[in-house]
């Protein structure tokens, strides 16, 4: 009886011992057997580009200078700033200074104007008024500036080590602060270096001219080169590490289970990436959502798989 009795005090904790690792088994493999919600990209291919982008500032090349040809007083001003001018247009009536004093002595038995008139030299745009009406002027001071539309153009400064890309009377796509694009035409190339950036300035033309404002700060997109046929993926199926040195995609490999791959990435343009290395077939799958935090092998419920049979 007490060699039965030790007996089961030994067996019963063994035999709660054995089902609770049996029941643990279980649970382990139930956990096994969950399945990652996902969606998939294939892989395509298409001509990518790469571009360089640049800043440039819109600026009139060519500007004249109205200058007073006496001294005297400013009686009068025909235009404003912004206005459109033509080619011996009134701008304004300047009264020299004695006939102003002739007017004030009564005693004087002379009479006289003494108006001076000053035209537009140019078809332009006034860009400043720099005298108001009554002002003094000496001769030789600055009244107005007039800028020519036709020499719009926008001034882009090349750090010198992108200078190899820049090719004088190649095309350029202009991109303004609305989302408006134009196409321009790099027209010259200055010979000289800006001593402190180290930038080598360029003259482009816009092919077409929308009475666009001075030092308007527009992006300009050249061509660097081109990969035909390169092969490309949906950035949301690449997968990097915290440095952004290391990139890798999860393959499907069959309908539920997806691998680890690493990959070396190129160029990228718009919404895609291009895969250098490895070679993947046409037809392979890569995990775009769902696809972040995973292990190296992972089961997966594919739920978009249907749209790529």
């Amino acid at each position: 009886m007490k060699i039965s009795f030790f007996w089961t005090l030994a067996v019963v904790p063994f035999l709660f011992l054995l089902a609770a690792c049996e029941n643990r088994q279980e649970n382990s493999e139930k956990e096994i057997q969950v399945k990652v919600p996902v969606t998939v990209e294939k892989i395509h291919k298409a001509d990518i580009t790469d571009f360089l982008e640049l800043n440039a500032t819109s600026s009139f090349l060519v500007k004249s200078m109205i200058k007073s040809p006496i001294a005297g007083y400013i009686d009068d001003i025909s235009v404003s700033q912004g206005d459109k001018v033509l080619k011996n247009q009134l701008l304004f009536n300047i009264k020299t200074k004695e006939s102003t004093a002739l007017k004030n002595d009564t005693s004087s038995p002379y009479s006289f104007s003494g108006l001076i008139s000053i035209k537009a030299n140019m078809n332009g745009i006034i860009l400043s008024v720099d005298h108001p009406k009554g002002d003094y002027v000496q001769e030789g001071d600055q009244l107005a500036t007039i800028a020519v539309p036709s020499s719009f153009v926008y001034i882009l400064d090349v750090p010198y080590e992108s200078v190899s890309f820049i090719n004088v009377s190649g095309s350029c796509d202009i991109l303004l602060p609305d989302g408006h694009i134009l196409k321009g035409i790099i027209y010259s190339r200055l010979p000289s270096i800006a001593p402190g950036s180290q930038t080598q300035r360029y003259i482009i033309h816009p092919d077409e001219n929308q009475n666009m404002p001075e030092n308007l700060i527009a992006k300009i997109k050249i061509v660097r080169h081109t990969i035909p046929n390169a092969v490309l993926l949906n950035k949301s199926c690449i997968l990097a590490d915290e440095v952004m040195k290391h990139f890798w995609v999860m393959k499907l490999i069959n309908d539920s289970v997806a691998v680890k791959v690493p990959v070396i990435t190129g160029l990228s343009s718009g919404d895609d990436i291009q895969i250098t290395s490895p070679d993947f077939s046409n037809s392979a799958m890569f995990l775009a959502s769902g696809n972040y935090g995973l292990g190296d092998t992972v089961k997966v419920a594919v739920t978009n798989k249907s749209s790529y049979k």
